[in-house]
């Protein structure tokens, strides 16, 4: 969710970061000293196999778990004070809905919930977002299938076009319109300067969409070079995947 005060512009940068799972002796390290970093106005995808740590990572950009070693900072702050001041638009992977509550009235609470006096414009684009009819609107949210979670899961992330946006997964489970229209909102929260970034292991998504590339796998992250050339982005891309 966006907050009322949201900055306009958001650098994320995550040095030397360690992150490990378990307790006393049986740790398990998911993260290895992971550099990386996502700008403003750019769509950052983090590429890699089930596993390979992209939701971990998510999770300590969001300050929801806190590294063994290493740092991560957001907008200059810590990611939990962060989040806690400004908002972060964030859809994960799978999504938990409230159950008894329509779509519309999940989204309505989404735009009460922004804090700003446009609550009712808010509330408006959020339903455009959706693409969905007064009858699906009208539905229980654990009522919709998959695709149509992930729509209002979006819908709701998205209200108030918050400076910093995170998507796991997100084309997972939807057909062919709705991820037209996610590309659609990807590029526009692009292009009023948001940072984005999404965790996925489809590669020609990442390669329509991502202005910027990291593959993390084995606990590491690299870049992926040479990007933003066209045919050849991809290319490089499957081929490290494929390599290690």
């Amino acid at each position: 969710m966006s907050a009322a005060d949201p900055v306009k512009e958001v650098r994320v940068v995550v040095d030397n970061l360690v992150a490990s799972y378990g307790t006393g002796f049986r740790r398990h390290t998911v993260l290895k000293r992971v550099n990386l970093s996502a700008e403003p106005g750019m769509i950052t995808a983090i590429v890699g196999p089930n596993g390979a740590g992209k939701t971990t990572l998510f999770s300590a950009i969001l300050g929801l778990l806190c590294p063994d070693r290493g740092r991560c900072l957001v907008g200059g702050l810590r990611p939990s004070d962060y989040r806690c001041r400004h908002g972060v638009g964030y859809l994960p992977e799978l999504s938990v809905f409230p159950r008894g509550w329509t779509v519309r009235a999940l989204l309505a609470r989404g735009a009460d919930l922004s804090a700003s006096e446009a609550s009712t414009e808010l509330f408006a684009t959020a339903v455009a977002r959706t693409g969905f009819d007064s009858a699906t609107l009208s539905k229980l949210v654990e009522k919709c299938s998959k695709g149509m979670q992930r729509a209002v899961g979006l819908a709701y992330a998205l209200t108030g076009d918050p400076a910093l946006v995170l998507l796991d997964e997100p084309f997972s489970g939807l057909d062919v319109r709705a991820r037209a229209r996610l590309r659609r909102e990807m590029v526009a929260a692009r292009d009023r300067g948001a940072t984005v970034l999404f965790a996925s292991h489809e590669v020609l998504e990442v390669e329509r969409l991502a202005d910027r590339a990291f593959i993390l796998q084995g606990g590491n992250a690299r870049p992926v070079s040479p990007w933003g050339e066209g045919e050849s982005a991809g290319a490089s891309l499957e081929a490290e995947l494929m390599d290690n």
